[in-house]
């Protein structure tokens, strides 16, 4: 049964909960560290990407990112004490 359930995971990833959201990037890969450290399994999704920041640049806009790192619903009470020590 756990073969199953993970390719089951794999293919179809649970319900995914908004842990943190940033713009800058030091602060998410601390949180990122932290986060691996604890063992907690995350997900990320980094909006903005290189073609986004030169397409803002060439236009004189601001260059920036949003990071956002999610985690399942069962770890998310751990995550929030992981992040907020």
């Amino acid at each position: 049964m756990g073969l199953v359930k993970s390719i089951l995971h794999f293919f179809i990833p649970p319900e995914r909960t908004l842990l943190l959201t940033t713009f800058d990037q030091v602060q998410y890969y601390r949180m990122k560290d932290r986060l691996i450290a604890a063992g907690i399994r995350h997900r990320s999704k980094v909006d903005g990407g290189m073609r986004e920041i030169s397409r803002r640049a060439k236009y004189g806009g601001k260059m920036s990112s949003r990071y956002e790192l999610f985690v399942s619903k069962e770890d998310e009470c751990e995550a929030l004490k992981v992040i907020q020590s």
